[in-house]
């Protein structure tokens, strides 16, 4: 059985679920043919964590001249539609296409397999400019030809199977998971090597800044936070919007918001230690990986209430959920409760760290292969 997994994100959730699901798959099927496409890759982008094993296991396709080198943006929604997928290696007996935003290139393989991370496109379609969202639905048409699809939560598997006609014995729940570097850390420790101060309040967030992930309601959050602990500082992992840039000033926040731009999974893992409580107020999310990782770095975790995000935690076991979101005042007054009480975040931090136990990439690639098993032996329909 020879397969091949076909990504196009070096980085976020979609390439950490890529990078580390070929690892595992490799150590699963050792005597089998498992190899990794990488397409639309930026010419100058940095391979670090993708290109090991035996040669020839990988294979990179640069973006062309004409494409945009950085970021996802329409001309990469039109390349995923219609270039890159005339651009997949024949041959193999099964193909793993690990995003919707690459469906359509199951019109151009043989028997595939597909992971939906979202349906933000139909869910939230003013999530991105109007060309982006028309494009990144028309993926799902394809989808139908699938031998399989897999879900990283039942909320997304749900969502799907109601808007589109799939039997629903093709379609699976694998739930993502996390590994090394993210594991418990002495937060003193942490706090030295990114030269924090060791008492300073530091509320983390990782992630974009679109639109669903409601980090606008965040910052809202936070002056009545500073009003309790006048040094908090709100650490952003990720790329600074223009949105976000307006209301930080509006708010006078300059000084009470960082951010920390193309981080190593070894730093991003010393942030969820050093942090005091994760904040993840995000409106929709597929599955919410961020969550997990903190959770399994014993981060205390505040998150929405909505979408996948109690899947991930066990509901409110080991996190404390917002049943609004968008409530800033409600937020607000979590974040300055637990920044106050110790021994909630540590009664957080112990329910996080078994709840993430079972949560491994091993498992998750131990249920892609019986997904791929299935599909081997059946039909799409």
């Amino acid at each position: 059985m020879s397969i091949l997994v076909v990504n196009d994100h070096l980085a976020g959730g979609i390439g950490r679920y890529a990078r580390n699901l070929y690892t595992e798959l490799r150590t699963l099927y050792p005597g089998r043919t498992v190899h990794l496409l990488l397409q639309s890759v930026p010419r100058r982008a940095v391979m670090d964590g993708w290109m090991t094993g035996e040669t020839g296991a990988i294979t990179v396709q640069h973006r062309p001249w004409w494409q945009k080198q950085k970021g996802y943006g329409t001309l990469y929604q039109l390349a995923s539609r219609y270039y890159y997928p005339q651009k997949i290696p024949q041959g193999y007996a099964l193909y793993h296409v690990t995003s919707q935003m690459m469906g359509a290139s199951v019109r151009h393989v043989g028997k595939a397999v597909v992971t939906v991370q979202d349906l933000v496109a139909f869910r939230y379609p003013r999530n991105h400019p109007w060309i982006s969202t028309r494009i990144r639905a028309g993926h799902f048409d394809a989808l139908r030809r699938a031998a399989a699809i897999i879900f990283p939560s039942e909320f997304s598997r749900n969502d799907f199977l109601s808007r589109f006609d799939y039997p629903a014995h093709n379609a699976f729940v694998v739930p993502l998971g996390a590994g090394d570097p993210f594991r418990p850390a002495y937060r003193t420790h942490a706090r030295a090597s990114l030269d924090l101060p060791p008492e300073r309040p530091i509320v983390l967030h990782v992630g974009s800044e679109e639109p669903r992930k409601n980090v606008e309601t965040l910052l809202r959050a936070l002056p009545r936070v500073a009003a309790a602990a006048p040094d908090v500082q709100l650490v952003r992992i990720g790329g600074r919007s223009h949105r976000a840039t307006r209301l930080i000033r509006q708010l006078g926040l300059g000084a009470a918001v960082r951010y920390v731009h193309d981080v190593s999974d070894d730093v991003l893992a010393l942030w969820y230690a050093a942090a005091d409580v994760f904040v993840f107020p995000s409106l929709l999310e597929g599955y919410g990986l961020p969550v997990l990782e903190a959770l399994r770095c014993g981060c205390p975790v505040i998150a929405a209430n909505t979408s996948s995000i109690p899947e991930i935690t066990g509901g409110r076991d080991a996190a404390v959920l917002l049943d609004d979101p968008r409530d800033a005042d409600a937020l607000a007054a979590v974040i300055t409760r637990l920044l106050r009480d110790p021994a909630q975040r540590a009664q957080l931090r112990k329910r996080g760290l078994t709840r993430a136990e079972s949560l491994s990439w091993r498992n998750t690639a131990e249920r892609t292969a019986a997904v791929y098993d299935h599909a081997l032996a059946g039909s799409s329909r």
